[in-house]
């Protein structure tokens, strides 16, 4: 049975809950998973099934536990709390990692902007992908256990001020989740990028600390941004999010070889099902902003153009900037072209 941070009260006959009890007492590892986003994201649904499946499957061996809502760390501590081994397992996303590792940032250019999801996958799953997924474990002490999740594509979302086109977002202040690629982003677009963690955002909407944020419909959905002031969205899909399976080193190194082979292979399993359901939730997360009040611009393809021409002739100074091993971009390049 899976031990979650939060969860519906239920109740169960004495024999049951005394053999959960049992299992639980018996299972000789643990699994606790940190997850900043509360329990109705799609990450955490998708990673909560995931868990549920996994324990099942070690007959008792393997105890999980999901951390909801930064209960135990905000997403940006957690590639710390991973190192350290303070945490067994993460889903830290993209934006968050290149502050250890300037590559990640290369998630965020705007070669990215307006890109279709099954290119992001020709990079991410790919050779591209591989290789900056071995760096963060060398780097940082870590496991990435296998594809990266899916959260979607982040737009523009604003509050009093409307984005019809992209130079509204001039001298604007927009949340960004991290990564220093999404500050430079809106700076080259006339606005600036303000880190904001996510459980401290409805308050910044609110307080009017920033006009507006970038982030996904789904996100938008799972704390009903609609009611802390967000009341427009400009739809750019400027970049493809995606978080990481990521375990400490420290605790892989404690599961025995069927442990660590049943959450590879579970994990192999399940995650193309859950990034179709990802596409599904951010498709109909859209219609519920609309349903809410949110007005939906579908910019034309010129605005896009546009957008895009102004930061494409900024790329090869932000790579520099961010310290991006331009061996690395090629990499991307030739992922793109095959």
């Amino acid at each position: 049975m899976l031990n979650q941070a939060f969860r519906l009260p239920f109740i169960m006959a004495p024999a049951l809950m005394l053999g959960s009890t049992i299992a639980v007492a018996q299972a000789q590892h643990k699994l606790e998973i940190s997850l900043e986003t509360g329990p109705n994201h799609i990450r955490n649904i998708g990673v909560t099934e995931w868990a549920e499946e996994l324990e099942k499957k070690s007959g008792g061996k393997l105890e999980v536990k999901v951390f909801h809502g930064a209960a135990k760390y905000k997403d940006t501590d957690v590639p710390k709390a991973l190192n350290q081994g303070a945490l067994d397992m993460g889903f830290p996303g993209t934006w968050q990692l290149g502050k250890f590792i300037p590559d990640f940032d290369a998630a965020d250019l705007p070669i990215f902007f307006g890109m279709s999801q099954e290119d992001n996958y020709k990079v991410w799953d790919g050779a591209a992908g591989k290789s900056l997924a071995e760096k963060f474990e060398k780097k940082l002490g870590v496991k990435v256990i296998g594809k990266w999740l899916d959260l979607g594509f982040q737009n523009t979302f604003s509050t009093a001020k409307a984005i019809n086109v992209h130079t509204d977002m001039q001298g604007m202040k927009i949340r960004i989740p991290g990564g220093a690629a999404n500050i430079a982003r809106y700076d080259i677009l006339g606005g600036a990028g303000v880190k904001i963690a996510w459980p401290d955002v409805p308050q910044a909407m609110q307080r009017g600390t920033v006009d507006g944020l970038a982030t996904t419909f789904e996100s938008v959905r799972s704390a009903k941004l609609w009611d802390s002031g967000v009341k427009n969205a400009y739809v750019s899909q400027h970049s493809f999010s995606q978080y990481l399976p990521t375990i400490s080193a420290k605790s892989w190194a404690k599961y025995p070889k069927d442990i660590q082979d049943l959450i590879t292979t579970t994990w192999a399993a399940k995650v193309d099902s859950l990034r179709s359901r990802a596409k599904a939730r951010q498709e109909s997360a859209k219609e519920d902003a609309k349903k809410n009040g949110i007005v939906v611009v579908e910019p034309s393809a010129e605005d896009l153009a546009g957008a895009r021409k102004k930061l494409m002739a900024q790329q090869d100074g932000l790579i520099k900037e961010l310290d991006i091993d331009p061996g690395f971009i090629q990499l991307i390049e030739a992922s793109l072209k095959q």
